[in-house]
């Protein structure tokens, strides 16, 4: 792959950023996307965009596969583009070889080995065409090789679950994230427990970088729009408890319907809001519209903080394995942000920060039904603010920028 041209001597001219996203979606909130968007300020920002067959829903399994393959297909043989200016950032298509494609007939690491060897070609030419000086992966389908005159960083964006894979799948994992980021100028996690993990385990002393939130965006919602659109879904004078985010099977929405039943004879006046698709769990949502739950399937993003501000407490139910407690789960500082109470399963992440508005209650459903009744009786404290403040994205990314720019070290 060749290296990127020199830089321009023009002492106005900002350096060139390519930042390669986990996945790039604007119906959700992507991390290296809200970092993209704040990251404008110090970098000209150039961000990889193609249909990522991860990102599909479907109402069946079948439908779920079917469509994923067109997705990643399609993928492989889209066209070369640079699009116009977008939130700040300019977006690139590209051609992308995705291992969802051809995991079955090679298997999921060779699958992956070739869709990084047929991806570099591509990933190439945008480094070529742009100029580009720090790139920001989240992602390695198109390989994190050190190349010449390009300072670069890798974000560990979430974990995963260890006991669905074998010991020597584990030992490849660490050992691939080792070589990655030998080939890194800095390495970010997404939580304080995960950084530790991969320090003792990994040897990488990555820097801690959580999720965050749009602040100024979640708090200047009018009062009579948070009004309107409880209205609208019947829940005036209600006493609001909700869920939101993209619920897929991991994300303990049972525990939470059958935690509301159970807290409704102490509760007369409560409902239940599931925003967000929720496939998985639609006959359940559906069999238990006539007791005070409402779901409304997914919401445009540019609602979504409406949603938010609608709630008087929001909830956060996934299950605990090692893909959730080393996460750190962004809902909740969006919530907070919001100054709603939160019911929470104990992750690790929530009891380290221990945040006054944060309730953790164990994963059953007569915890969290006491949890909800606690929850009713408690209201934000303005002291409270100061423990979200720090979670602002334009906060964050600044850490990226400040590792980006430092003066650079041998490896």
């Amino acid at each position: 792959m060749s290296a990127a041209p020199p830089a321009s001597s023009s002492a106005t001219k900002k350096p060139r950023l390519l930042v390669v996203p986990h996945i790039f979606a604007e119906d959700i909130s992507i991390r290296e996307i809200e970092f993209a968007r704040r990251l404008t300020d110090r970098f000209e920002v150039f961000v990889l965009k193609w249909n990522d067959a991860l990102h599909v829903d479907a109402s069946s399994p079948l439908k779920r596969r079917l469509r994923q393959f067109f997705v990643a297909a399609s993928s492989a043989f889209h066209s070369y583009k640079t699009l116009p200016l977008f939130n700040g950032f300019t977006p690139v298509e590209l051609p992308v070889w995705q291992p969802i494609l051809l995991r079955r007939l090679l298997g999921l690491p060779r699958a992956h080995e070739f869709c990084k060897t047929h991806n570099r070609a591509a990933f190439g030419k945008v480094l070529a065409a742009h100029s580009i000086s720090h790139i920001l992966y989240a992602n390695e389908l198109f390989g994190t090789g050190r190349i010449p005159n390009i300072r670069s960083a890798f974000d560990v964006v979430d974990w995963f679950p260890e006991n669905e894979h074998t010991s020597e799948r584990l030992a490849e994992n660490r050992a691939n994230l080792r070589r990655v980021a030998e080939n890194m100028d800095a390495v970010f996690a997404v939580s304080e427990p995960l950084c530790e993990k991969l320090a003792r385990e990994c040897s990488i002393n990555p820097l801690p970088l959580p999720n965050g939130a749009d602040l100024a965006k979640l708090r200047s919602v009018p009062a009579e729009k948070s009004h309107a659109l409880r209205a609208k879904l019947g829940l005036e004078n209600r006493f609001v408890i909700g869920y939101i985010g993209n619920h897929g099977p991991f994300t303990g929405v049972d525990l939470v319907v059958n935690a509301f039943l159970a807290a409704r004879n102490r509760l007369p006046d409560a409902s239940l809001l599931i925003v967000g698709p929720a496939h998985c769990w639609q006959s359940l949502l559906d069999n238990n519209r006539d007791n005070g739950v409402v779901a409304t399937g997914g919401v445009s993003p540019a609602e979504i903080a409406t949603y938010f501000n609608a709630l008087d407490v929001g909830v956060l139910a996934q299950g605990i394995t090692t893909g959730t407690d080393f996460a750190f789960q962004i809902k909740v500082v969006e919530y907070s942000a919001c100054r709603k109470i939160v019911v929470s399963t104990p992750l690790e992440t929530w009891k380290r920060l221990s945040w006054p508005n944060v309730l953790l209650a164990e994963p059953n459903p007569a915890a969290w039904a006491d949890a909800f009744v606690k929850a009713r009786g408690m209201a934000w404290q303005s002291g409270w603010d100061r423990f979200v403040e720090p979670y602002d994205w334009s906060i964050l990314s600044g850490r990226i920028a400040d590792a980006l720019l430092a003066p650079s070290a041998q490896k």
